[in-house]
């Protein structure tokens, strides 16, 4: 097994000094859902089950920004196929978050399912940061898009989720996204 962490601070991993806010936002949880895999790889009991409780939560937030902001606006500067793989991997990602869920942590494949879920989530937030956000950076710096100002709209959809888990528990309805309904440019 790798060390995800260390991976934080390796080449597009890294969140770099010119990297526009959308990137910084989503590498910035990238990093944080690396730590948590890191320390559910070697948590039991109690201290596993709150780390997959978090998990959970974080991955649902972060898919939904992702499917209701970023997505649609890499449609528009030619990312489809990356697009419409993100989404697929995000269903994956998202029906065994909702297994996890569902679980007491005491479970015998419990920590099978949180270790399956970081390496599905590793993969698809590895080839994010390498591919997704490096097409869409290059797009923001030929001014075909402003990841900038899709940044804030992140960071205000983010913060919108986590004040209505914390006031009523639940994220309310979402858009799910679907390759056949997010316009192409």
């Amino acid at each position: 097994m790798s060390d995800y962490a260390a991976r934080n601070g390796e080449g597009l991993h890294r969140i770099a000094d010119d990297d526009p806010v959308a990137l910084r936002v989503l590498k910035d949880e990238h990093h944080r859902f690396r730590e948590l895999f890191q320390a559910a790889k070697e948590a039991e009991g109690d201290a596993l089950k709150a780390i997959g409780d978090e998990l959970c939560l974080r991955l649902d937030v972060h898919m939904t920004i992702e499917e209701e902001i970023l997505y649609p606006a890499g449609r528009t500067v030619g990312e489809a196929d990356e697009v419409d793989e993100g989404i697929v991997e995000h269903a994956a990602g998202k029906t065994l978050a909702g297994q996890i869920a569902q679980m007491d942590g005491t479970e015998e494949l419990y920590k099978s399912k949180v270790h399956v879920l970081g390496e599905q989530t590793i993969h698809h937030i590895d080839e994010e940061d390498q591919e997704l956000f490096e097409e869409m950076k290059e797009a923001h710096q030929e001014g075909k898009i402003d990841l900038d100002a899709i940044g804030e709209e992140l960071r205000a959809r983010q913060a919108e989720l986590y004040a209505k888990v914390e006031d009523t528990g639940d994220l309310g309805a979402t858009q799910e996204a679907d390759a056949e309904e997010t316009p192409v440019a």
